[in-house]
């Protein structure tokens, strides 16, 4: 049993909505892509990409989304931090995309690599999610409601 089957389903959705988006902006361009978040709330999903500063590099971006994470809006009930990369499997390294997500209030994480192929032009993925580790969650806190 993994933290996935411990999720509510609204999480893991977001986790893998997260996950199929990387995969989308990975075949926009050889040169990866902003690490991006997807969040979750009563009010609905949102997205926020992370610059780190002109001339910034990717492993730049990702630090501001990790960052930003720390502290999330009162309502937030998940969140998904996802960046392209590399990774290697059975001695074999690829590009794959990465989805860090995080329930809000469990006590472990899912951190999932998606491999990818790019030939003429086009992404291929090649099989299915890997969960690599459940990490801690990078969520340390959330904003109160104004006024309280």
């Amino acid at each position: 049993m993994t933290v996935l089957d411990e999720m509510s389903a609204a999480s893991a959705d977001l986790i893998f909505a997260a996950l199929d988006y990387a995969v989308e902006n990975a075949g926009l361009s050889d040169e990866g892509f902003t690490p991006f978040a997807f969040s979750d709330s009563p009010k609905g999903r949102g997205l926020t990409r992370f610059l780190a500063g002109e001339g910034a590099d990717l492993q730049e971006g990702l630090a501001a989304g990790r960052t930003a994470l720390r502290v999330v809006e009162h309502d937030v009930t998940c969140v998904a931090l996802a960046w392209d990369g590399y990774y290697t499997h059975e001695g074999r390294r690829s590009e794959a995309v990465f989805v860090e997500g995080y329930q809000i209030g469990h006590d472990r994480g899912v951190l999932l690599a998606q491999r990818y192929t790019r030939q003429d032009g086009a992404l291929s993925t090649e099989g299915n999610p890997v969960l690599i580790d459940e990490p801690v969650p990078l969520v340390q806190s959330r904003r109160p409601i104004d006024g309280a």
